[in-house]
């Protein structure tokens, strides 16, 4: 049976003292911004994480790009979702992309899923918009799904490394995207059989 902790530090410091150190603990040194922010606590933390991974880190050939779970019991948490194919449904989504090759499971970039808790600034627009949207250099219109795409892959643009997706990712227009800004062809992984091939018209005779 689960008994707590293997190791005890009440002869060091009381409860009471250890919650008050830790509600004295941030993860941003930045002011809050006018508007409401409901992430600004953990903003800068997620950013200097994929910052210090995109300096630091060189993926593998091969990377799959997918949706984790970070599990919550409280609902009223701030961008709280249920996804009922995930081991843990409940709490929020991040999509992460890892190293795919030579047993290295590197985590090396993050983005949370902030749904209606998403910001918007005092003129009433998204306060965090994306370099990728609107319309390419080439023409090709943005979708919240390619904008996605480009956003987690960007910084092995221009490496023709190969990303595994699922088949939620799998779009045409983020496929031609990628192409664009350097990502190898990227396959999808099969959750389940594929529909099968409508019959073609037989040629007359």
């Amino acid at each position: 049976m689960f008994e707590g902790a293997p190791f005890r530090l009440n002869e060091y410091i009381s409860s009471k003292r250890f919650l008050a150190i830790t509600c004295a603990m941030t993860c941003t040194d930045k002011p809050p911004p006018e508007f409401a922010d409901r992430f600004h606590d953990v903003r800068q933390m997620l950013e200097e994480f994929n910052n210090h991974y995109a300096e630091n880190y060189i993926p593998s050939w091969l990377n799959c790009l997918d949706e984790s779970m970070s599990s919550w019991l409280d609902k009223y948490c701030h961008s709280f979702m249920n996804v009922p194919r995930k081991p843990h449904e409940n709490g929020n989504e991040y999509h992460s992309i890892a190293d795919g090759d030579d047993g290295h499971p590197v985590m090396w970039r993050i983005k949370l899923q902030e749904g209606k808790d998403c910001p918007k600034d005092l003129s009433g627009k998204w306060a965090f918009p994306s370099k990728f949207e609107g319309t390419s250099s080439t023409g090709c219109k943005f979708t919240k799904t390619s904008t996605l795409m480009c956003e987690m892959k960007e910084p092995i643009h221009g490496t023709c490394k190969i990303v595994s997706m699922d088949s939620g990712f799998c779009v045409m227009v983020g496929i031609l995207h990628l192409h664009d800004l350097g990502v190898g062809p990227s396959r999808q992984n099969l959750k389940a059989p594929a529909p099968p091939a409508a019959s073609s018209p037989r040629p007359p005779l």
